[in-house]
């Protein structure tokens, strides 16, 4: 056993022997040979560009509730009608309504497994273009009881142009932190290398009225309330604020070589 753990020790002592090769050499050569080593730096450049949403979708959830399955139904059925109707009436067209998800719910007694009523409800997703059609939506929530907000989406129709202008000014953020460090450490960086930031960089952006929207350079997410914001006293109207704000975040990462000027 003894003699197993000293051959063994010994293959693994020259194994690393051969793995690492022994440098020599005087301190100028070693210096020499260092030097001539490739030297890397990686600089990260960030943006964040503001842009005011464009559009919107609303939400709402439509509840009716009666003894009979059938009722329940045809009541939903006739306030999602009356919804569009007083939509359209305000501009807003039935294209623009659409009816999502969908579920039913049976109430029973204590003692019984008969239902004593039923509740269904359903799911409205209203688009609009701007705040006065928005306040459209918003007196639907104020007026019908069955009615309940549920959040918003803002949207940006060009929202691949603004991405890539987000990884633009990132590139141009990381440029000018490059001058910088050749300026002051008289260098000279040589671009090898670039990346993309696969972390998503959030940016809260609150908005008067309407809640807030982030996105991130790979993609979007949105923060709803929980209920209708009400309007503030002494607060100016301005519609690009009130209807939201996007937030296109970008982060890159260019990996530099050094070299003596």
């Amino acid at each position: 056993m003894r003699y197993f753990l000293a051959a063994f020790t010994t293959l693994v002592l020259v194994s690393k022997l051969f793995a690492e090769p022994e440098i020599k050499g005087s301190p100028t050569e070693l210096a020499a040979y260092l030097a001539g080593l490739p030297k890397t730096v990686s600089i990260a450049g960030e943006s964040e560009l503001k842009v005011p949403a464009d559009r919107a979708v609303v939400m709402l959830k439509v509840t009716t509730e009666h003894r009979s399955l059938q009722e329940t139904l045809r009541a939903n059925q006739e306030l999602r009608g009356r919804i569009t109707g007083i939509l359209k009436e305000r501009g807003i067209s039935a294209e623009k309504i659409q009816a999502s998800r969908f579920s039913s719910t049976a109430k029973t007694g204590p003692f019984s497994d008969k239902a004593k009523s039923y509740r269904v409800e359903n799911n409205l997703k209203v688009k609009v273009q701007d705040e006065k059609e928005f306040q459209a939506v918003a007196q639907i929530v104020d007026t019908i009881a069955e009615a309940q907000y549920l959040g918003v989406d803002f949207e940006q129709s060009d929202k691949d142009a603004f991405r890539n202008k987000a990884l633009a000014l990132a590139l141009d953020n990381a440029a000018e932190r490059k001058r910088v460090f050749e300026e002051r450490l008289g260098v000279k960086l040589i671009p090898r290398s670039f990346s993309q930031s696969t972390t998503p960089l959030i940016r809260h952006s609150q908005t008067y009225g309407l809640g807030s929207y982030v996105t991130d350079f790979g993609g979007s997410a949105s923060k709803r309330a929980s209920s209708l914001p009400a309007a503030e006293p002494g607060v100016a109207e301005d519609s690009s604020s009130l209807f939201g704000e996007m937030v296109f975040a970008a982060r890159v990462t260019v990996e530099y070589a050094v070299e003596s000027k």
